[in-house]
C-alpha cells in the first residue's frame, strides 16, 4: 500500500495538499509494516496459529500492483484515487495482524488491537478528503 501512495503523490504533485495526504499515508503504511516486522521478531513465539489464506493474501497484494501499474498508465483524478484507496483500505481491514494472528496471550492481541487502531486513523484522513471534493 505504501508503493500506491507514493505513486499517487507522484500523479497528484500538482496539487500539494493532495500529495502530503498520499506521503503522510505512505509513511503511516510503511510504520504499519515496520510494525508487522518487530511483532514477527518479539511475539513469534507467542503465535499459535494464523487464520490467513495465502492465496487470498496474493490476490490482495496482485490486486494493489495491478492498480498502481495501471494508475502510472492511466492516472487517476484525486475521486478516483481516494475511492480506490478507501475501499483498498476497507477490504484489507480483514487481513491486518490483529484478524488473522491467535495469540497464546490476551494481552497480546489486545497490543496489537491498540497498535492497528491507529492504522484507522488514515483512512479517516481519506474519507475526509474525499467528502471534501463534494
Amino acid at each position: 500500500m505504501a508503493g500506491l501512495y507514493e505513486e499517487l503523490a507522484a500523479l497528484h504533485d500538482y496539487d500539494a495538499a493532495v500529495a502530503r495526504l498520499w506521503k503522510k499515508t505512505a509513511r503511516e503504511e510503511m510504520n504499519h509494516a515496520a510494525q508487522f516486522a518487530l511483532l514477527i521478531e518479539t511475539m513469534f513465539d507467542m503465535v499459535s496459529a494464523t487464520l490467513a489464506d495465502p492465496t487470498t493474501l496474493d490476490r490482495v497484494r496482485r490486486a494493489i500492483e495491478n492498480t498502481v501499474e495501471e494508475f502510472s498508465l492511466r492516472p487517476p483524478s484525486v475521486r478516483e484515487a481516494l475511492v480506490a484507496a478507501i475501499d483498498f483500505e476497507e477490504s484489507m481491514s480483514a487481513l491486518h495482524a490483529d484478524q488473522i494472528l491467535v495469540f497464546t496471550s490476551p494481552q497480546c492481541k489486545r497490543l496489537l488491537a491498540a497498535m492497528m487502531a491507529a492504522d484507522r486513523g488514515h483512512v479517516a484522513a481519506l474519507r475526509a478528503a474525499l467528502s471534501k471534493l463534494g
